[in-house]
């Protein structure tokens, strides 16, 4: 192990204070060793939704195909019996899925992965996955043995497992609500059932942890899963083979306070959260993490809620413009933070879903999808 390597985890170690049951081999603190030639090339791509039909409101899933389609699955109460899968250039689309119980059938389709020729649909409110194979016809459905299904990503592992990230308990249902502690990853075999549950936490009263336990996934090459956690900048590497934890990557920026709440109601002096939205890796095997974070100038952004709001929303709300989004690009071999820009992207709410993708919403006139193509330009 190297010096400079060897120091990096050390000082890891002091900005970051691991859990016990959680505790790593090694700790990583990613630094800011930013790559003056490099930077994050946008351009925009296609438009989905300029049909009316195919886009159903936001996107609570949007993954981008090994043959250039797109699939996504919406927040909409109307629509999370089905999906929509779009051709490569968005000129064609098939909307997927019905209510019901049956095959082929769902409650609330929350996330759509490829394996192969076959697309693995998870179901939270049936609390079970389905198969689809090419023609998109069901060919396996198993359930699911959660609880409380809501989390926030789905990875798929070599060999048809599945990492699901919600937060549950072990044991029976019964020992569930009685439980001290509870899993926020759980790796699935292809009947359904648990594995291995990892990433334990603490709860403080019946199925609530103490911490937050949403997080996003990915796959390495080495078959590795890496767990980017949401209200801190915190990267685990699991072996899903046997969930044992084997790293830990921390950063410590001072714009990216650790363990805040994901959401708050917008108050002067209570900037808008700063919160991890997404991580994939790219073909060379590095990270890229999306980062909402307040503007400097968010205060100026404040609005009154209009009079006849929901009194829920409270007497503020974030104006457009208060947070701005982030690309940090690792190397987590090195430790380094290779590249931190800023996004400039038309419309208001945007989602990084896959290597070198981004999509930005638009709501007026009809609900519509921009895909943007981010590119890493400049490394040496």
């Amino acid at each position: 192990m190297s010096k400079g390597r060897s120091t990096a985890r050390f000082a890891a170690l002091a900005l970051l204070a691991l859990p016990s049951p959680a505790s790593a081999q090694e700790v990583t603190a990613l630094t800011e060793n930013l790559c003056a030639s490099c930077s994050l090339e946008i351009t925009t791509d296609i438009l989905l939704g300029a049909d009316g039909e195919s886009v159903i409101g936001r996107a609570w899933d949007i993954q981008r195909l090994s043959d250039g389609r797109f699939t996504m699955a919406f927040q909409n109460i109307s629509a999370w019996a089905e999906f929509t899968i779009f051709s490569a250039d968005g000129s064609a689309f098939r909307r997927v899925g019905r209510e019901g119980e049956g095959p082929g059938e769902y409650g609330h389709v929350v996330w759509v992965r490829e394996h192969g020729e076959q697309l693995y649909v998870f179901d939270s409110r049936r609390r079970r996955m389905t198969v689809l194979d090419s023609a998109l016809e069901a060919v396996h459905t198993a359930p699911v043995g959660c609880l409380d299904c809501n989390g926030f990503d789905m990875a798929m592992l070599p060999g048809g497992r599945v990492a699901l990230n919600y937060f549950m308990p072990g044991g029976s249902r019964e020992e569930a609500f009685s439980a001290d502690a509870g899993f926020a990853l759980h790796i699935l075999g292809t009947d359904g059932q648990t594995v291995h549950s990892m990433d334990e936490i603490p709860t403080k009263s019946p199925l609530t942890p103490t911490e937050n336990a949403y997080r996003f996934l990915d796959v390495a090459s080495d078959g590795s899963l890496l767990s980017l956690h949401l209200t801190s900048y915190r990267i685990d590497r699991w072996d899903p083979a046997t969930g044992e934890l084997l790293e830990t990557f921390a950063r410590g920026a001072e714009w990216f306070p650790d363990g805040q709440s994901y959401s708050h109601a917008a108050a002067p002096g209570r900037p808008p959260t700063t919160g991890m939205r997404a991580m994939h890796l790219d073909d060379a095997g590095r990270v890229w993490v999306y980062i909402s974070r307040p503007v400097p100038d968010w205060e100026d952004r404040l609005e009154r809620t209009p009079p006849d709001a929901h009194p829920e929303w409270g007497p503020w709300k974030y104006g457009p413009g208060s947070s701005e989004g982030v690309i940090e690009v690792l190397d987590l071999e090195s430790g380094r933070v290779l590249v931190s820009q800023v996004l400039d992207l038309e419309g208001g709410w945007g989602r990084f879903f896959a290597p070198g993708w981004m999509a930005t919403y638009d709501e007026e006139g009809i609900p519509q999808y921009r895909m943007w193509r981010v590119r890493l330009v400049g490394l040496k």
